[in-house]
């Protein structure tokens, strides 16, 4: 059988099972004081202390690293899909 998926397809399956990964990260790791986990765009945690309040935040990257992901991943295996697939016959 030579199913193939379509890109939109794939960019969304990668996308929600990467996401559903880190958010199962996020729920069991244990941040120190002070500590963050990523940074900048891909930033997903941070656990610090502001005035007399400890802060956990949630950043960007919760949304942006799996949408990242799903885009790289997709497009390899796309890319491999054509230069695998034979050339038609007539």
């Amino acid at each position: 059988m030579n199913y193939k998926l379509s890109f939109s397809t794939l960019f969304v399956s990668i996308s929600v099972i990467s996401l559903f990964a880190i958010m199962v990260y996020l729920n069991v790791s244990t941040l120190e004081l002070n500590e963050t986990v990523g940074s900048g765009l891909f930033y997903l945690k941070g656990y610090y202390e502001e005035g007399n309040m400890i802060v956990t935040e949630q950043g960007i990257g919760v949304i942006t690293l799996p949408l990242a992901i799903g885009l790289v991943l997709s497009a390899l295996i796309k890319g491999v899909q054509f230069y695998r697939t034979p050339a038609a016959m007539n």
